[in-house]
């Protein structure tokens, strides 16, 4: 999840797509063969990354423009660009697309969510801060994308589910 965080941060902006759905098999086919390559450009500080969130808009081209801004100046955002250009994917396709796409993860997360919730009580403070922490961010992506899943995306999650979730799982930080 990190690092679907970190790419979201690097992209550049772009024309918004105007199909009913992303998530679409040439999509996500295309997503497959950016993300191991977009996962090994080096950043300049991965960890300030896990701090970023999704305002509450389905913009997806001034989600990008936004996140764009906080890695403005970072020498990687070149490398995103290419890597993104070389895929066909531009930067607000290529949010919503990972957003929507790690929808499955983020509700197999929930009874995850439900047990940390009860265990908060009983952890040591600083496991406990660390695990507020992840609640509070998962929670936060869960309310930022949800009301944007139309009825299209919702039918086209169910046929990809388990690819989008060995897609999500298969990254280095999506462990809750």
């Amino acid at each position: 999840m990190r690092k679907m965080v970190l790419v979201f941060a690097l992209t550049a902006t772009s024309a918004a797509v105007s199909a009913t759905t992303v998530l679409t098999e040439q999509n996500i086919a295309r997503l497959e063969a950016a993300l191991p390559e977009l996962v090994a450009i080096e950043q300049d500080n991965p960890q300030g990354l896990t701090k970023l969130r999704l305002k509450k808009h389905c913009d997806w081209q001034q989600h990008a423009s936004e996140l764009r801004q906080q890695e403005q100046g970072k020498a990687y955002v070149a490398e995103v660009d290419q890597v993104l250009a070389k895929h066909q994917l531009t930067a607000p396709l290529f949010l919503e697309l990972t957003a929507k796409g790690s929808w499955p993860l983020l509700q197999s997360l929930q009874p995850v969510q439900q047990l940390t919730r009860q265990s908060l009580p009983f952890l040591p403070e600083s496991q406990r801060r660390i695990a507020e922490q992840k609640i509070q961010q998962t929670e936060q992506m869960q309310q930022a994308i949800e009301p944007c899943l139309t009825a299209a995306d919702k039918t086209a999650l169910q046929h990809h589910k388990q690819r989008l979730l060995k897609l999500a799982t298969s990254l280095p930080g999506a462990a809750f």
